[in-house]
């Protein structure tokens, strides 16, 4: 065991959680992990442990803590591996032509990102080409890197220059993610304090969480909060394009509904359960929901002391607030791409630390706000943001001669895994690199299909 985790220190400092009695969490594996020169395990174990902690505050007991580095770092990318009825699931990374890195005419490299249909078909609109690699790339080496980004992106679409750590903190937008808090709570009403009782295995029985996100991050920061114990209900519209994979993954202790918000009957439904419940996560792009009248500032007339929770790619202050966006470009255009693989030839990392890390941080963002509205009261708001997980992975500094670093060993991953059966009959996933001695993370039903239930409260 060891408990000397300067990244862990530094973030307890940072979130004003030096007062917490970090003496009873221990970190073992405490060592670099995959070849990438940022501290993912180191950085991924250090936010499981101050969720392990926030929920010690909420329940008012204490227990002992451990997370094993290895397993953190091997949590961000979860969901490959899975396995249904003794079978690896099929999981590849989208191999579209529009989701790559280009070459452009002033040798910039730019990622594009057309992982869903209607991205794909607006990026290949705009380069007026058909879905060939081969011309893709050379309608892309036609462009100057910065007008093609404006371009995708006045279009609402999704593309980012690879940017060097410098470039980015220099650019506007680079500017004002690393001017903002890790975690941003903002309180949006006030009301008397609410008062729950945290004070049974599942710690976080009381609560009734709305899930309206989609790959990767948003269902990550439910997902955890399924495993403490909370009652998580996933909204999806019945017409959106899935990775099944990831729907799987993500869904364990969830139930899943339908709710299409573009009718009346179904903004109804919504209104009525953000109403009735206690957190709103979503993770679409910016501006997506409100005009359905689900802005935070609508919520909070509705429910008082509702806790909203919103992730984004590009930061919630800045020009770029509302542009989407995914990994992939959080990766290129914070600088995590050129240092993985260099300016001539930028590389995205071998997990997705910035989604699941981020996914992790949402989680404990929660919990911090349960504990100030339990004191304080009122409605609260809560942002973190892809851009800004990958600013402070970078801001922990660089792992040198990473290329030789190995990934976990299978005992790494093998104390994390567990089995259940369900619909998809049996499913052997990635639980938690967080051990609770008192609150063991864990599921209160298997993973469902979407649809599987109705829009309402149980």
């Amino acid at each position: 065991m060891k408990r000397d985790n300067p990244v862990f220190n530094n973030l307890c400092h940072d979130l004003g959680m030096t007062h917490l009695a970090v003496e009873r969490v221990s970190f073992t594996h405490n060592t670099p992990v995959y070849p990438t020169p940022f501290a993912i395990g180191e950085a991924a174990a250090s936010v499981l442990a101050l969720q392990g902690m926030m929920l010690d505050v909420l329940r008012g007991k204490q227990q002992p803590i451990t997370v094993d580095c290895h397993s953190a770092a091997a949590s961000t990318h979860a969901v490959t591996f899975q396995q249904q009825n003794g079978f690896n699931w099929q999981y590849n990374d989208p191999d579209y032509p529009t989701t790559d890195f280009y070459l452009t005419a002033d040798n910039r490299w730019i990622f594009l990102h057309g992982g869903y249909p209607r991205l794909r078909d607006g990026i290949l609109d705009i380069l007026d080409v058909p879905n060939s690699r081969h011309r893709v790339a050379q309608a892309v080496a036609q462009w100057e890197a910065q007008k093609l980004e404006e371009t995708i992106a006045e279009a609402g679409l999704c593309a980012a220059i690879a940017r060097s750590h410098k470039e980015w903190l220099a650019h506007p937008q680079g500017l004002a993610v690393s001017q903002e808090p890790l975690i941003r709570l903002t309180r949006l009403t006030d009301s008397a304090p609410k008062n729950r009782r945290y004070d049974t295995p599942r710690v976080l029985k009381p609560l009734r969480v709305l899930d309206f996100t989609h790959v990767i991050a948003g269902p990550t920061a439910t997902r955890g909060l399924a495993q403490m114990g909370a009652d998580v209900l996933h909204l999806s519209s019945p017409y959106r394009p899935r990775i099944l994979p990831f729907d799987v993954d993500t869904n364990h202790g969830k139930r899943n509904a339908y709710l299409e918000l573009s009718t009346a009957e179904g903004r109804a439904t919504a209104a009525q359960l953000v109403r009735d419940g206690d957190v709103f996560v979503q993770s679409y792009r910016p501006g997506a929901l409100a005009r359905y009248g689900l802005s935070d500032e609508e919520m909070a007339q509705i429910n008082p002391q509702i806790i909203t929770v919103n992730l984004n790619c590009y930061g919630h202050r800045g020009s770029w607030k509302d542009r989407p966006g995914f990994e992939q470009l959080a990766q290129t255009v914070t600088g995590m791409a050129v240092a993985q693989g260099g300016t001539w030839q930028p590389v995205l990392g071998p997990t997705y630390p910035n989604d699941y890390l981020s996914g992790y941080l949402a989680t404990l963002g929660v919990l911090m706000a349960l504990e100030r509205q339990r004191n304080e009261g009122g409605a609260w708001r809560v942002d973190v943001s892809l851009c800004r997980t990958a600013t402070w992975l970078q801001q922990l500094g660089s792992i040198a001669d990473y290329q030789t670093i190995a990934p976990p060993d299978e005992a790494a991953i093998a104390r994390c895994m567990v089995s259940e059966e369900g619909p998809f009959g049996e499913l052997r996933y990635f639980n938690s690199a967080l051990e609770l001695a008192q609150t063991p993370m864990a599921f209160a039903m298997p993973a469902m299909p979407l649809g599987a239930h109705r829009a309402e409260w149980w």
